[in-house]
C-alpha cells in the first residue's frame, strides 16, 4: 500500500511539474474561460464583459494589502532572534522526515481552526524549519501538508467567515435562513468529526505513507535549500556589518536604538488587549497582520532589524499583489453577468434532501476556481443556493456546511489561497499540486462518507 501510494502521488506530482504553468498564467487562463462562459450561457456581450472584469479588477485591493502583510510579518516574527530560537527548539521535536511532516500536519490544522490566516503563516514557517533542521526531507510535501491543513481546518474553525457570518445579527441572508450559531456549524458534531478524521488522524498518516522512509529520504532539493541558506546569511551580514555604537552618528543610533521599538509594540499590545475585551476572540485578519506586526517590533529590538528582516519578507509577497487583482476581475465576470446563479441553479435542479449536500460541494468546488473569496462567494451565491437547499427540506445549518465544505476543500488545489504560504516556503503550486490532489480525493471521501452516515 505504501508503495501504491508513494508510486500515485509522485506520479502526480511529476505530472503537475510538467504539465501546469505558473499560477499567473493560470489566472489569465480562468480569466478567458470566464470570460468565453459569459458570451456563451449569458446575455452579456465582449464589451459587456470586459466593463465586468474592469469593474471589478481592484475589488480585492485591501485583501490584497491584507494577504501581502500576512507574509511579510509572517516572515519578521520568524526571523526575530527569540522567535527563532524557539522554533529551532520546537522543529528538533521529528527526529526524521516521516516525523516531520505527521508534525507539520497536525500543526498547522490545529493552527488553521483557530486562525486560517495564522495557519497558513506558521505551516509555511514550520515546514521551512524543520526541514532546514533535518535537510533529508520531501519539503514540497512538507509545504502541501502544511498548506491543506492549514486552509482545510482554517474555514471550518472559529475564524470560518460563513459561519460567523450567519451568526451575526441582521447579515444579508438572515430572512431565509435564520440565525445559525455556531453550535450548529463548527461545532456540529459531523463537521467536529471530519475534521478530526481527515485532518489529524487520515491526511498526516497518509503523508507518512507517501514520505520516503528515513534512510531513503535525499536532501532537500539544492536550490530551495541554497535560497533559505542565502536568505539567512543576507541578515547575518546586515547584522555583522553594523556600526559599533561609537562609529554611528545620531541618526544611526536612533535606528538602532530599542526605545521608539518598545514603545510602539507596548502601545499595540495595550490595543489588543483593549479589543479583545470589547469585541472576544475576533481573530481577523486585520488583528492578525497588527499582532504578528507588534510581536515582530518588540522581538527584533530595534528599527533597524526590523527593516532588515522586511526586506526579506516583503520580496515573497510579490504573487499575490500581482495575481489578486485578475481573481477580482473573474469575480467581476462571474457575479455582473449572472452566470454564478446559473450554475448554482443548475446543480439545484432534480435535487432532493439526500443528494443537495454532495450536489452543493460539487457545485461550489466549481465556482470557487473563479470565485476563491469565502465571504465573496457566500454573498454571490448564497441566495440561490440556500433558496433551492430550504425548498427539498434540508436544515439551514447543513446547507451552509455543504456550502462551505464544497469552497473549503477544494481550496487545497485552488492556487489562490496557496499564494502567501508558497510565498514564505519559495514554491510554485505546481511544485505541491499533485500531493494536493491526494488530499482533496481523500478528505472529499471522508467529508461524504461521514454525512452519508450521520445526516
Amino acid at each position: 500500500m505504501r508503495k501504491a501510494l508513494r508510486k500515485i502521488s509522485g506520479a502526480l506530482n511529476f505530472g503537475m511539474d510538467k504539465v501546469l504553468p505558473d499560477a499567473i498564467v493560470l489566472a489569465f487562463v480562468l480569466t478567458f474561460i470566464t470570460f468565453i462562459m459569459g458570451l456563451i450561457l449569458t446575455e452579456s456581450g465582449p464589451l459587456d464583459m470586459i466593463t465586468y472584469w474592469g469593474d471589478g479588477f481592484w475589488e480585492f485591493l485591501e485583501f490584497s494589502m491584507q494577504m501581502a502583510m500576512i507574509i511579510a510579518t509572517g516572515y519578521i516574527v520568524s526571523e526575530a532572534p527569540i522567535i527563532k530560537r524557539g522554533l529551532i527548539r520546537l522543529c528538533r521535536i521529528p527526529k526524521n522526515g516521516v516525523q516531520g511532516v505527521v508534525f507539520i500536519g497536525i500543526a498547522s490544522a490545529i493552527l488553521g481552526w483557530i486562525s486560517w490566516g495564522l495557519g497558513l503563516v506558521a505551516g509555511a514557517i514550520l515546514a521551512r524549519s524543520v526541514a532546514l533542521n533535518l535537510r533529508k526531507v520531501d519539503f514540497k510535501l512538507y509545504v502541501a501538508v502544511a498548506y491543506t491543513g492549514a486552509i482545510s481546518c482554517g474555514l471550518f474553525g472559529i475564524s470560518g467567515s460563513e459561519f460567523l457570518l450567519v451568526n451575526t445579527d441582521g447579515y444579508f441572508l438572515e430572512d431565509l435562513l435564520g440565525l445559525i450559531p455556531l453550535s450548529q456549524t463548527v461545532f456540529e458534531p459531523s463537521m467536529l468529526i471530519q475534521q478530526l478524521l481527515g485532518m489529524i488522524i487520515v491526511v498526516p498518516l497518509l503523508a507518512a505513507l507517501i514520505h520516503t522512509s528515513p534512510k531513503d529520504t535525499p536532501e532537500m532539493p539544492k536550490d530551495i535549500l541554497d535560497r533559505f541558506l542565502a536568505q539567512e546569511e543576507a541578515v547575518r551580514e546586515l547584522k555583522a556589518n553594523r556600526k559599533s555604537k561609537k562609529d554611528m552618528t545620531f541618526a544611526e543610533r536612533v535606528d538602532n536604538s530599542w526605545i521608539t521599538t518598545t514603545l510602539i509594540g507596548i502601545a499595540g499590545i495595550i490595543y489588543l488587549v483593549i479589543y479583545f475585551a470589547r469585541e472576544g476572540f475576533d481573530l481577523n485578519l486585520d488583528i492578525m497582520n497588527f499582532l504578528l506586526l507588534m510581536i515582530g517590533i518588540l522581538c527584533h529590538g530595534s528599527p533597524r532589524n526590523l527593516l532588515t528582516a522586511a526586506e526579506e519578507g516583503v520580496r515573497s509577497a510579490y504573487g499575490v499583489l500581482l495575481q489578486f487583482p485578475f481573481y477580482a476581475g473573474i469575480q467581476g465576470m462571474m457575479e455582473a453577468s449572472g452566470l454564478v446563479a446559473l450554475i448554482a441553479n443548475v446543480f439545484a435542479d432534480g435535487s432532493t434532501t439526500a443528494t443537495f449536500p454532495y450536489l452543493c460541494y460539487f457545485c461550489m468546488a466549481i465556482i470557487n476556481f473563479f470565485i476563491p473569496s469565502s465571504g465573496g462567494i457566500f454573498m454571490v451565491a448564497g441566495r440561490p443556493l440556500g433558496e433551492a437547499a430550504l425548498s427539498v427540506g434540508l436544515e439551514p445549518n447543513k446547507f451552509v456546511i455543504a456550502f462551505t465544505a464544497g469552497e473549503t476543500i477544494s481550496n487545497v488545489i485552488q492556487p489562490f489561497w496557496a499564494i502567501p504560504l508558497l510565498g514564505i516556503a519559495g514554491l510554485k503550486m505546481r511544485d505541491i499540486m499533485g500531493y494536493c490532489i491526494v488530499f482533496f480525493v481523500v478528505l472529499t471521501l471522508i467529508f461524504f462518507g461521514v454525512w452519508a452516515i450521520m445526516w
